[in-house]
């Protein structure tokens, strides 16, 4: 009776506490256009250094009883470092505060300041306070690179120098998978795929580029260099994101329609591909991994009905990211490593977005996830078609792939670069378009006739 009770609450909370807040606390600011090399260079060095440099633990709970390892302190430095850039920039210009207010960023600006409050009943509060700071400084590093007049134009070579920093990163590897003879994900990484996925949405649907055809072919490359089952198989995504996009009210509506068959078709063969042999046998050739793997989730069939079980009665989550990250402090694990016959089991994540969003804020975090899904799309609809495409593309593929992957609500990674990056696009298009609408001249960049912005 308590558990409803507390669901009614926090749902009611939320429905009337985001429309006031939103309200409140929304800003229009004008187009940040930041110099690009420093929070490009930041981002790019924090996102990718564990691909080269990691001290890999064993004990799912090692940093709590060992401290941290050398990796550990590399990334908390140049979060510090990133932090003391954006510092500098508010101390320039106030105004850089005011972005992550503005819309369609305050969604996730204030699921953001929701994970920070979790750290009032987190299981393990200086760990969510720092993954909440972290997260905090790189979406503002991510929004500085994105949020400029032009990035519809520039959004595909920025894209592009991120992929090209990641396959420069991982070269070791795809050499070395090559020698064996793999070619699809021979360098796996489950949030690259999204990034590839929109430098080749951004090239195709973007405005016209001299580069375009190359941009695809990198694109493609990246995809099927960092591609999983779970990033193929959200392809599918692509044909109802582009019937949402459309301006006519009866596609928009087979398209929401034809969405959600389509997430009810990736769950299905999430958890019982092993109920069709052929297309089992197809994929395993296809796509290079063994039928086993494919069969269960790559694992993760065997302990989301663990990490489940911990969090069912946590209404109001353990913390944002350390419920992932230490769930063994939730549920002993002895009973899931007896099934898979080991020694131990080291879980660091849940591996799909919205389990994360509900073990870190409960319903709210679930109420959060929803939000800022849904909100760029609406966001987006009076935007050109070529931003509609893009925007609504990338999140519906964020949608399937967030079932496998940590998406955006465990901590910052490469997916929240590319989330910010297409509502920058959308924030950018939007404000062209309503420039229209009032016969006004777009808004002048900070290097025009227009007043410029200290921090740029």
């Amino acid at each position: 009776m308590l558990n409803a009770l507390i669901a009614v609450a926090a749902a009611t909370w939320f429905t009337l506490a985001y429309p006031v807040l939103r309200r409140r606390l929304e800003t229009h600011p004008p187009s940040g256009g930041a110099p690009l090399f420093w929070p490009l260079a930041l981002t790019v060095v924090f996102a990718f250094m564990p691909l080269v440099f990691t001290v890999p633990r064993e004990d799912g709970n090692a940093v709590l009883e060992q401290g941290l390892t050398a990796s550990n302190v590399v990334t908390i430095v140049l979060t510090g470092l990133t932090a003391l850039y954006l510092f500098v920039k508010v101390a320039a210009d106030r105004r850089v505060l005011l972005l992550p207010f503005a819309m369609p960023y305050l969604p996730f600006t204030l699921m953001i300041v929701m994970n920070g409050v979790s750290a009032a009943w987190s299981i393990v509060p200086t760990y969510t306070l720092y993954r909440t700071a972290e997260l905090a400084v790189f979406t503002l590093s991510s929004i500085l690179i994105f949020d400029r007049p032009d990035i519809r134009h520039r959004l595909a070579d920025i894209l592009a120098i991120v992929t090209l920093a990641w396959l420069v990163s991982v070269t070791p590897e795809i050499l070395q998978s090559l020698a064996s003879g793999i070619v699809f994900s021979s360098a796996k990484n489950n949030m690259m795929p999204l990034v590839c996925a929109l430098l080749g949405f951004a090239a195709w649907f973007g405005p016209p580029n001299r580069r375009r055809g190359r941009y695809l072919v990198l694109a493609a490359a990246g995809f099927v260099i960092a591609g999983s089952a779970a990033s193929t198989g959200a392809l599918i995504a692509v044909g109802p994101a582009l019937m949402i996009a459309s301006r006519r009210p009866g596609i928009r509506v087979a398209g929401i329609v034809l969405a959600l068959a389509s997430i009810a078709v990736f769950l299905f063969l999430m958890v019982g591909l092993s109920s069709f042999p052929g297309l089992l046998d197809a994929l395993s050739v296809i796509l290079q991994k063994p039928k086993v793997e494919l069969a269960n989730a790559t694992g993760r069939g065997q302990f989301w009905p663990t990490f489940i079980a911990a969090t069912q009665d946590r209404l109001l989550g353990s913390g944002f990211s350390a419920a992932d990250r230490f769930i063994q402090l939730l549920i002993p694990t002895t009973e899931l490593a007896d099934e898979l016959g080991r020694d131990a089991v080291f879980i660091t994540s849940s591996h799909n977005m919205f389990l994360s969003a509900w073990a870190g804020t409960g319903i709210i975090g679930l109420s959060f996830a929803v939000l800022t899904l849904i909100e760029p799309i609406r966001f987006a609809a009076r935007a050109d078609r070529g931003t509609r495409r893009i925007v609504a593309c990338l999140i519906l593929m964020l949608a399937l792939n967030g079932l496998t992957t940590p998406g955006l609500f465990q901590d910052w990674n490469v997916n929240v670069l590319a989330y910010v990056a297409a509502l920058a696009c959308a924030r950018a298009a939007r404000r062209e378009a309503e420039a229209g609408w009032r016969d006004v001249a777009p808004v002048p960049s900070p290097r025009g006739t227009g007043q410029a912005w200290p921090a740029a």
